[in-house]
């Protein structure tokens, strides 16, 4: 007789997240300690969700094994007090992986966030999430006194003790799932109003935006998950009917930690391919040559100047060091102006005083470096030379023995190298 059972559905599923997620960790890992060097905080959290997800897969892998996904007719009796113990064990580690990677994801995203109501946003939103699953953990392992009561119920001889009516842990888990929801969909439309309002080119806007936004897919699978969240009270056929609850937990955890992880990787994806520039001919040392950090409203003149000096070495308006990798983790530019590839002029013009033929060998000489493209638009650059003119104006004798006028404007270019 043919077994009906969902359990390679739920194996399968399972080992595909078990690489997905993986991959995208060990990248992570490699971007944030070797390419960028800035292992942080959110990154270890990340470590600490993967590794929780592992054990959440083999515990759920080897539930398989002795009847997850089985009918609890076609079920040895030896098998089932052991598959039970494996769903139990794979739910905390469900809600521990979870409360990890939302963590990590809460504390990139108030990396890049410069508005103090977003923040707030923020932690108000990990708080409720954070103290509503520890409270969703300590409910179902202590719902059964003793614990083993849960999975040994079903023996012919169960320990004495008592369980918590079903129904109560299937609430519980219905309000987990609509603040996860609310969770998702706060982090991923959250980037939206923080990329929308910069200058960069509509592409630029689009792919940064689905890249943050991503775990709206996350949250799909919770919402999918809602309709089965009813199999939780069916205690008669409980391996079986919650086959579907299994396989949705586990996509929604793999989504998240995949996702969180390909959001760090464009300094990788820029390092490797060349890809991720916010501007045409803008390389690896954007941010340092005069791109801005999210937030940002105003412009680095490079390294002429004290000032232009100490913005292009010290930290922006936002907060941030540019000099930072940690900083540039998830790099979002402004565009200063939409124009393409630019570059230095610098324009010298000295000699003598042509009004003495005798000195004027020298006559208006002058010495220009070449440009790439001229940006559009006035450029605040040139501000040092106007005082300059106007101070030699107020301030020049009567005659001198040299007219020296010199023009400098620093605007963005590109080096050979390509950074």
């Amino acid at each position: 007789m043919t077994v009906e059972t969902r359990g390679p559905q739920i194996a399968a599923n399972a080992w595909a997240f078990v690489v997905l997620t993986s991959i995208a960790t060990i990248l992570r890992v490699y971007c944030r300690g070797w390419v960028t060097k800035a292992f942080g905080l959110d990154d270890w959290l990340a470590v600490v969700a993967q590794i929780m997800f592992l054990v959440f897969c083999s515990y759920e892998i080897t539930g398989v094994s002795y009847g997850t996904g089985v009918h609890f007719k076609d079920i040895p009796t030896e098998n089932f007090s052991h598959a039970m113990q494996m769903w139990w064990t794979c739910e905390p580690t469900y809600v521990l992986t979870n409360m990890a990677i939302k963590a990590s994801i809460a504390i990139f995203l108030h990396r890049i966030c410069i508005e103090r109501m977003h923040k707030i946003v923020i932690w108000s939103i990990l708080g409720l999430t954070e103290v509503y699953s520890l409270f969703f953990f300590l409910l179902f392992v202590l719902q059964c006194r003793p614990t083993a009561l849960f999975w040994l119920r079903y023996t012919p001889e169960p320990p004495p003790g008592i369980c918590l009516d079903a129904t109560i842990v299937a609430k519980s888990f219905y309000a987990y799932s609509a603040i996860s929801c609310l969770t998702d969909w706060t982090y991923s439309l959250l980037p939206i109003t923080l990329v929308w309002n910069l200058q960069m080119n509509i592409r630029m806007k689009i792919s940064v935006v689905l890249l943050l936004a991503a775990g709206v897919i996350a949250s799909s699978a919770t919402i999918v998950r809602f309709p089965y969240l009813h199999s939780l009270v069916d205690v008669d056929d409980f391996l079986y009917s919650t086959s579907d609850v299994a396989i949705w937990s586990t996509v929604e955890t793999g989504i998240a930690i995949t996702t969180a992880g390909l959001a760090t990787l464009r300094p990788l994806f820029r390092s490797v391919f060349g890809l991720g520039s916010s501007a045409p001919g803008a390389g690896t040392s954007a941010r340092q040559a005069g791109y801005l950090q999210t937030g940002s409203r105003s412009r680095m003149t490079g390294n002429g100047g004290n000032k232009s000096g100490n913005r292009a070495h010290g930290r922006n308006r936002s907060g941030h060091d540019n000099n930072d990798p940690d900083a540039g983790a998830f790099d979002l530019y402004e565009r200063p102006q939409p124009s393409s590839q630019m570059g230095v002029t610098t324009v010298v013009n000295y000699g003598k005083d042509h009004d003495d033929p005798e000195k004027g060998v020298f006559d208006k000489k002058s010495v220009a470096s070449s440009s790439i493209h001229e940006r559009s638009g006035d450029w605040d650059g040139g501000s040092q030379a106007d005082l300059a003119r106007q101070h030699q104006l107020h301030h020049q004798p009567e005659r001198s023995a040299w007219n020296i006028t010199v023009k400098k404007s620093i605007v963005q270019t590109r080096n050979e190298d390509g950074s």
